[in-house]
C-alpha cells in the first residue's frame, strides 16, 4: 500500500482559488449573456420580411404615419446587405462574450481579451448599417435617434465598465 505524506504547510487543493469579486462579475455576465441570446434569437425571429411586414399592418391599424414610417426603415434595412447579417452577428458575439466569460470563470487570461473583443464587436455595426442605424434600433418617429442613443451610451458605458472590473481581476487568473 502506497502512504502520501501531505506537510502541514502544504494546502491539500492546489488550485488557485477565484475571488468573490469575481465570482460576482462572472454570475452577473453569464446572466447577461443569457438575455442577450434570448434577445438575439428574437431578433433574428423579428427581423424575417414576413414578421416585419405583419408588425407593419397591425401597426397600420392604430397609426397610419407610424406604420410608413416603419416601411421606409424596412425597405432601408433590405437594401443594406449588413442588416440582414447584424443579428445573427449578434447572437455571434454573445456567444464570443460567454466563451470568454467561462474561461475567466477557469481563471484564464485569455478569456479576458475574448471578451473585451466581443464586447465591442457590437459598435462596429453602426459603421456598417449607414447613416440611419441609430433610427432603424428604436420606435419610429422624431425621437428614435436620440432613444437609441441613449440607449447606446448605457451600453457602452456598462461595457466599459464591466471591462474595467474584468482588468482589475486579471492578476487572480494564472492561466
Amino acid at each position: 500500500m502506497e502512504n502520501t505524506i501531505i506537510s502541514e504547510n502544504q494546502p491539500f487543493n492546489m488550485e488557485p482559488k477565484r475571488s468573490q469579486f469575481l465570482k460576482t462579475l462572472c454570475v452577473l455576465s453569464f446572466v447577461m449573456c443569457g438575455i442577450s441570446f434570448l434577445s438575439g434569437i428574437w431578433g433574428i425571429y423579428q427581423s424575417q420580411p414576413d414578421v416585419m411586414q405583419r408588425n407593419i399592418e397591425q401597426v397600420r391599424t392604430i397609426n397610419e404615419e407610424m406604420a410608413d414610417q416603419m416601411e421606409s426603415q424596412v425597405l432601408e434595412m433590405q437594401s443594406n446587405p449588413f442588416s440582414k447579417v447584424a443579428p445573427y452577428l449578434g447572437v455571434l458575439y454573445t456567444i464570443i462574450s460567454f466563451l470568454g466569460v467561462m474561461m475567466m470563470w477557469n481563471l484564464t487570461k485569455k478569456g479576458f481579451y475574448i471578451y473585451a473583443i466581443a464586447e465591442i464587436l457590437p459598435y462596429t455595426s453602426f459603421i456598417f448599417m449607414g447613416k440611419n442605424s441609430l433610427s432603424m434600433m428604436g420606435p419610429p418617429g422624431a425621437n428614435s435617434s436620440t432613444i437609441a442613443m441613449v440607449a447606446i451610451i448605457l451600453m457602452v458605458v456598462v461595457d466599459v465598465v464591466f471591462v474595467g472590473l474584468y482588468a482589475k481581476t486579471l492578476k487572480e487568473m494564472t492561466k
